[in-house]
């Protein structure tokens, strides 16, 4: 989808490539965004889009970072990126071209028309159909084929994937039984995490009533996976986003449900949690639940929800 190409290779009209442009803004409004701030906005001169932060639509609170507007960020830019290789053009990317200016992300430039592959066109039309399922994961667990996949999907951008063991995922759950002054961030995490041991098998939690020990609430068919990288830089950040698009996108194609958690990023407990659990982490840039959720009728889907999310699909521009 990139290439080093500085110039189209027969001239184009400028309406042409306005539509072009236009309509991969339009999609990068679907990606997800950190509690559907959208903190980004596009400015299209030309042959090229320029990506900015948005000042007004920053995540605040915990973040003040920044780390999940940098995410949202990536995944709009992947989003844009996408649709116009699926529109049959070739372009070139460049990260933070601007290294003084805090709020320039990234300019998208288009160098001329190139063939569509009929994957990327798939993995467009996937845009459309990228939900978040707050359910309890119903389904099968993941099988090493598809585990495989969306490991090799999340991988991308220089971002590694770590997939939790289930010992991991208890020390995760016991930390977050024994956590005190829980913050908003973290409240849908250590719920998940709970589902999944099934808080009331858990030593000393029992009678602790902000865990949920309802019977037939155990997640176990659910994988918990956690992005991570070797620096804590904007650009690091960026390409997480865009990492997080890719794996999404492949996932939706796969019928599986993806949750992010914002609690490692928001939270310093948190993070150090995670850390102890998994030491061969780098930097943890999010940490996602990953599942399939089956119908009555006992067949795998997954329905839209209109339910207030942490990551969310907000109507295109």
């Amino acid at each position: 989808m990139t290439a080093a190409t500085p110039h189209p290779t027969r001239r184009v009209s400028p309406r042409v490539l306005t539509e072009a442009l236009y309509r991969a803004a339009v999609a990068a409004g679907r990606a997800p965004s950190a509690h559907n701030n959208q903190p980004w906005r596009w400015r299209l001169t030309g042959d090229a889009m320029d990506l900015y932060l948005d000042p007004d639509r920053r995540n605040g609170g915990g973040d003040r970072i920044g780390h999940l507007d940098m995410i949202s960020c990536g995944a709009a830019l992947h989003h844009a990126r996408l649709s116009l290789a699926a529109q049959g053009w070739r372009v070139t990317v460049h990260r933070r071209p601007r290294p003084s200016s805090n709020h320039h992300v990234a300019r998208l430039r288009i160098d001329g028309p190139a063939p569509a592959s009929a994957g990327t066109a798939r993995l467009a039309r996937a845009i459309r159909q990228r939900h978040t399922d707050l359910r309890p994961v119903t389904g099968s667990p993941l099988g090493p084929l598809d585990l495989r996949t969306l490991s090799r999907a999340f991988t991308s951008h220089d971002i590694s994937v770590h997939i939790l063991r289930p010992d991991e995922v208890l020390t995760l759950t016991l930390a977050a039984a024994h956590a005190r002054n829980i913050e908003a961030a973290e409240v849908q995490w250590h719920e998940q995490l709970t589902l999944w041991a099934g808080a009331g098998r858990i030593l000393g939690t029992v009678d602790r009533l902000r865990l949920p020990t309802r019977p037939g609430d155990h997640d176990r068919a659910a994988t918990f996976v956690v992005l991570h990288g070797g620096g804590d830089q904007d650009i690091e950040w960026l390409h997480a986003g865009e990492a997080l698009s890719t794996g999404w996108l492949v996932a939706t194609q796969l019928g599986v449900s993806v949750l992010p958690f914002s609690a490692p990023i928001k939270n310093t407990q948190a993070r150090e949690a995670l850390r102890r659990a998994v030491p061969d982490l780098h930097h943890p840039y999010l940490m996602m639940r990953l599942g399939r959720h089956m119908s009555a009728a006992g067949a795998a889907h997954s329905t839209r929800l209109n339910t207030a999310e942490i990551f969310s699909a907000p109507h295109p521009l």
